[in-house]
């Protein structure tokens, strides 16, 4: 494959990732934007690791979903639970998650990379708003 089309195939989908940005910012959403990040660093040779989620960001947050309390809030008021009845311990996710908006301003970033990388001479010599 030449390098024109994996520069537009990198570009494809990093453009389809602009269109359609994470929602969640869960391990998936990170682990396909890595994936288009690595696409455009070797399409463009470019390092492009400053916009990657770094480990450190990802971290797991407690999930309510498995835990009865809620079924069991209100039921009892009132009421001295019986022997051996303790509110359910906190669970954490199973994924772990980055915050989306971080991941989004990383997205954004590499689009104002790109953008700032193709401006003409004219534009960089022009004093901007002063």
């Amino acid at each position: 494959m030449d390098i024109a089309t994996k520069q537009s195939i990198a570009w494809a989908r990093f453009q389809a990732l602009l269109s359609h940005p994470p929602s969640s910012g869960d391990e998936g959403e990170v682990s396909q934007f890595h994936e288009i990040v690595s696409a455009l660093e070797e399409a463009f040779s470019e390092d492009l690791s400053v916009f990657r989620i770094p480990k450190t960001e990802l971290k797991q947050y407690e999930d309510e979903s498995g835990s009865t309390s809620w079924v069991d809030a209100g039921r009892n008021i009132g009421r001295t639970p019986y022997p051996g009845h303790f509110p359910a311990g906190k669970q954490m996710s199973d994924k772990r998650f980055c915050d989306v908006h971080f991941l989004q301003r990383q997205i954004d970033g590499i689009a104002l990379y790109f953008q700032n990388r193709r401006s003409t001479p004219e534009r960089q010599n022009k004093n901007i708003g002063f």
